[in-house]
């Protein structure tokens, strides 16, 4: 067996050692180096094949990406050819969640006007609110939200999750169906999007989505950008149904110069950067440690698609 790491960001500084010692035969490539793509049963990264194509690797055997989201890949073609494939499911979950949070908070005790007073030197009094008892709903309950859920759980507020189904979930007070989206908008205070890109998901919050907030809604996407129409997102920020917005993700990224989000007075951006911790490095190895050895030992990986 023969391990290639496309990638080494995601990874500990001392992992070539760390590998070496656990006596696994690893190769690394930068993209610059020339390899031989067929040699390899194992390969890991983002974006695995950006150097050499995947017919390539005529010999791979298993994949494990170091991303959680799988809809840059075309992850479905993959799986046809009895390659297995991992991804990163819960790798990022923690930090997201602590951006989710501290973005709530920004937006309840009014940060962003604090700031701009504080700028120009004005001592100026807002009217922050506190966050028991409010309505948190988010839109998706998978690892994200369901960290998020269990760091907010403790100021107070009604947790209300919407997946598939309507499944119970751990963390959160209440869960409901996402068809029943439209139901649930004009009682939430703060709306959390945690879903994937799918079909059903790409434009869900538009218009019509905005349109149904009651006043003075905070606003998180963490998702994925294309979930949102930005066009209706930037009509509804001029209007008072939304109080504060914070994205991390945008329809197309890097997000345009020119975009009104940048200079908009209730907006938070950070460029898809919520995932980043000093503690995913050791996350992110420990799964790939994990899954080589269930390889090695014919077991179901973890985060298996």
């Amino acid at each position: 067996m023969k391990i290639l790491i496309t990638e080494l960001y995601t990874l500990p500084l001392d992992v070539k050692e760390r590998f070496e010692n656990a006596g696994f035969p690893v190769d690394y490539t930068d993209g610059s180096s020339v390899i031989d793509p067929a040699q390899y049963d194992v390969v890991y990264g983002q974006h695995p094949f950006k150097t050499y194509p995947y017919s390539a690797f005529t010999n791979l055997k298993f994949l494990q990406l170091s991303s959680a989201g799988i809809d840059h890949l075309p992850v479905e073609s993959w799986l046809k050819d009895k390659v297995l494939i991992s991804n990163a499911r819960g790798v990022y979950s923690a930090p997201i969640a602590e951006m989710i949070v501290m973005s709530i908070l920004m937006g309840l005790k009014q940060i962003p006007q604090f700031m701009a007073s504080q700028r120009n030197h004005d001592w100026k009094k807002e009217s922050p609110r506190e966050l028991g008892f409010l309505k948190v709903l988010f839109l998706g309950t998978g690892n994200i939200a369901s960290e998020a859920a269990l760091r907010l759980a403790p100021f107070g507020p009604l947790l209300i999750g919407l997946n598939s189904d309507g499944r119970a979930i751990p963390h959160f007070s209440v869960t409901g169906k996402l068809s029943e989206l439209q139901a649930y908008l004009p009682s939430a205070d703060i709306i959390v999007n945690t879903l994937p890109l799918t079909q059903d998901t790409t434009h869900l919050m538009d218009e019509k989505f905005f349109s149904g907030l009651k006043e003075k809604t905070i606003f998180v996407n963490i998702g994925r950008g294309k979930s949102v129409d930005e066009a209706a997102l930037i009509k509804a920020l001029d209007t008072d149904k939304l109080s504060f917005v914070y994205l991390d993700v945008f329809e197309e990224e890097p997000l345009k110069k020119e975009s009104p989000l940048w200079a908009h007075p209730k907006v938070l951006i950070t460029p898809h950067n919520s995932g980043y911790g000093q503690l995913m490095f050791e996350r992110n190895y420990s799964l790939l440690l994990n899954n080589i050895q269930h390889y090695l030992s014919h077991e179901a990986l973890e985060n298996q698609l």
